[in-house]
Protein backbone atom coordinates (compact mmCIF):
# COMPACT_ATOMS: atom_id res chain seq x y z
CA UNK A 1 0.00 0.00 0.00
CA UNK A 2 1.43 3.58 -1.02
CA UNK A 3 2.93 6.04 1.78
CA UNK A 4 -0.12 8.43 3.41
CA UNK A 5 1.94 9.84 5.84
CA UNK A 6 3.99 13.06 5.28
CA UNK A 7 5.17 16.36 7.35
CA UNK A 8 2.46 18.51 5.77
CA UNK A 9 -1.23 18.08 5.28
CA UNK A 10 -4.25 16.92 6.14
CA UNK A 11 -5.54 13.59 5.22
CA UNK A 12 -8.42 11.08 5.45
CA UNK A 13 -7.42 7.76 7.16
CA UNK A 14 -10.07 5.24 7.58
CA UNK A 15 -9.37 2.11 9.89
CA UNK A 16 -11.52 -1.17 10.19
CA UNK A 17 -11.13 -3.00 13.93
CA UNK A 18 -12.21 -6.62 13.51
CA UNK A 19 -12.19 -9.03 16.48
CA UNK A 20 -9.12 -10.98 16.56
CA UNK A 21 -9.15 -14.71 14.77
CA UNK A 22 -10.66 -17.49 16.79
CA UNK A 23 -12.67 -14.64 19.45
CA UNK A 24 -16.56 -15.27 19.30
CA UNK A 25 -19.47 -12.68 20.10
CA UNK A 26 -16.76 -9.49 20.15
CA UNK A 27 -17.31 -5.74 18.34
CA UNK A 28 -16.18 -4.71 15.25
CA UNK A 29 -15.86 -0.53 14.26
CA UNK A 30 -15.02 1.84 11.71
CA UNK A 31 -12.53 4.55 12.33
CA UNK A 32 -12.90 7.91 9.34
CA UNK A 33 -10.83 10.98 11.09
CA UNK A 34 -8.97 13.57 9.69
CA UNK A 35 -5.06 13.69 10.19
CA UNK A 36 -3.30 16.67 10.51
CA UNK A 37 0.48 15.25 9.30
CA UNK A 38 1.92 18.41 11.31
CA UNK A 39 0.34 17.70 14.49
CA UNK A 40 -0.42 14.61 14.36
CA UNK A 41 -4.15 15.41 15.91
CA UNK A 42 -6.99 13.04 14.88
CA UNK A 43 -10.91 14.06 14.54
CA UNK A 44 -13.80 12.35 13.35
CA UNK A 45 -16.51 9.61 14.17
CA UNK A 46 -16.34 5.80 15.15
CA UNK A 47 -18.93 3.59 13.78
CA UNK A 48 -19.50 0.47 15.22
CA UNK A 49 -21.53 -2.85 15.96
CA UNK A 50 -21.10 -5.05 19.57
CA UNK A 51 -21.81 -8.54 19.30
CA UNK A 52 -22.08 -10.12 23.12
CA UNK A 53 -24.60 -12.95 21.91
CA UNK A 54 -27.49 -10.86 22.26
CA UNK A 55 -30.40 -11.36 19.61
CA UNK A 56 -30.44 -7.73 18.88
CA UNK A 57 -26.56 -6.07 17.88
CA UNK A 58 -26.01 -2.80 19.85
CA UNK A 59 -24.56 -0.21 17.14
CA UNK A 60 -22.50 2.42 18.16
CA UNK A 61 -21.76 6.27 16.57
CA UNK A 62 -18.84 8.01 18.75
CA UNK A 63 -17.15 11.43 17.78
CA UNK A 64 -13.72 11.33 18.85
CA UNK A 65 -10.20 13.66 19.10
CA UNK A 66 -6.42 12.31 19.77
CA UNK A 67 -3.49 11.93 18.37
CA UNK A 68 -1.27 9.51 15.61
CA UNK A 69 2.18 9.66 16.14
CA UNK A 70 5.18 7.57 14.14
CA UNK A 71 7.26 5.67 16.37
CA UNK A 72 10.46 4.55 14.69
CA UNK A 73 10.38 1.82 16.89
CA UNK A 74 10.88 -1.82 14.81
CA UNK A 75 8.13 -2.90 13.05
CA UNK A 76 5.70 -0.74 14.64
CA UNK A 77 5.83 2.40 12.68
CA UNK A 78 2.67 4.32 13.95
CA UNK A 79 0.51 4.57 17.45
CA UNK A 80 -2.59 6.52 17.90
CA UNK A 81 -5.22 6.96 20.48
CA UNK A 82 -8.74 8.43 20.22
CA UNK A 83 -11.65 9.36 22.79
CA UNK A 84 -14.58 10.90 22.84
CA UNK A 85 -18.90 10.01 23.85
CA UNK A 86 -20.70 7.00 22.07
CA UNK A 87 -24.24 7.71 21.15
CA UNK A 88 -26.06 3.19 21.77
CA UNK A 89 -29.91 3.18 21.19
CA UNK A 90 -31.59 0.98 24.02
CA UNK A 91 -32.31 -2.26 23.90
CA UNK A 92 -35.92 -3.04 22.04
CA UNK A 93 -38.66 -2.46 22.84
CA UNK A 94 -37.23 0.55 24.65
CA UNK A 95 -36.85 3.68 22.60
CA UNK A 96 -34.16 6.30 22.79
CA UNK A 97 -30.16 6.64 23.21
CA UNK A 98 -27.88 6.45 25.97
CA UNK A 99 -24.34 7.87 26.09
CA UNK A 100 -21.29 5.94 26.97
CA UNK A 101 -17.34 7.02 27.54
CA UNK A 102 -16.18 6.23 24.22
CA UNK A 103 -11.85 5.49 23.27
CA UNK A 104 -9.82 3.41 20.98
CA UNK A 105 -6.19 2.77 20.47
CA UNK A 106 -4.23 1.26 18.02
CA UNK A 107 -0.16 0.34 16.40
CA UNK A 108 0.46 0.21 13.19
CA UNK A 109 3.10 -1.16 10.89
CA UNK A 110 3.98 0.24 7.52
CA UNK A 111 1.44 -1.34 5.67
CA UNK A 112 -1.26 -0.06 8.03
CA UNK A 113 -2.00 -2.93 9.41
CA UNK A 114 -2.06 -3.95 13.22
CA UNK A 115 -3.82 -4.49 16.94
CA UNK A 116 -5.67 -2.18 18.47
CA UNK A 117 -8.53 -1.95 21.34
CA UNK A 118 -11.79 -0.03 21.38
CA UNK A 119 -13.35 0.44 24.66
CA UNK A 120 -17.59 1.23 25.14
CA UNK A 121 -18.62 1.58 28.84
CA UNK A 122 -17.18 -0.83 30.75
CA UNK A 123 -16.49 -3.46 27.53
CA UNK A 124 -13.60 -3.64 26.18
CA UNK A 125 -12.73 -5.22 22.61
CA UNK A 126 -9.96 -6.49 21.51
CA UNK A 127 -9.11 -6.23 17.82
CA UNK A 128 -6.93 -6.32 14.61
CA UNK A 129 -6.59 -3.30 12.88
CA UNK A 130 -6.30 -2.42 9.31
CA UNK A 131 -6.46 0.71 6.92
CA UNK A 132 -9.73 1.03 4.51
CA UNK A 133 -9.46 1.35 1.38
Amino acid sequence: MSTLWSDTGLYLLKLSFNPQKGVVGSGSMTLAVTVDAASGELHGQAQGTILEGTEHPQSFTAKVSGAMHSTGYGNIVRVGAVNGEASLPFTPPAIGFASAPFSASFSLDSSWKGEGQFKVGNHTYQSEVRMVD
